[in-house]
């Protein structure tokens, strides 16, 4: 290999960790709403469920009475809709594809980006 293309490579390898670096900080956030919404949601319905008078009254009535399982129900819809559930996974998206192209060149990286080489396959050829 030339000295070209270890530099090639270098630069390569510090902008691919750069770029899954800055996914870091965001993905962390999105998984933090994700799992706040979650959980409001999963309050509001066991508070829904919970409640005796579910039985008793028609749904849209009983739905009427818990408002915050409604609000944060559709709170989740939106975000999920908005395409969140692939912001929280950004970065693995990313090093997976990339892995992928990659693997052409006999080479692969880990989580962080840096760069792994693989030893050239050797080609046995047997002449039968």
């Amino acid at each position: 290999m030339s000295s070209e293309q270890g530099e090639d490579l270098k630069a390569f390898e510090r902008r691919l960790t750069e770029v899954i670096a800055c996914l870091h900080p965001s993905t962390t956030r999105w998984r933090i709403v994700l799992l706040a919404v979650s959980v409001c949601v999963a309050t509001g319905a066991s508070q829904w469920i919970l409640d005796p008078e579910t039985r008793i009254v028609s749904l849209s009535q009983s739905l009427t009475n818990h408002p915050f399982f409604i609000l944060s129900t559709i709170i989740l819809v939106t975000i999920l809709l908005l395409g969140v559930h692939k912001r929280v996974i950004a970065a693995s998206i990313i090093t997976s594809r990339t892995r992928e192209v990659l693997g052409d060149f006999n080479m692969s990286c880990d989580d962080t980006g840096k760069l792994i080489l693989r030893p050239r396959p050797t080609h046995n050829i047997s002449w039968s």
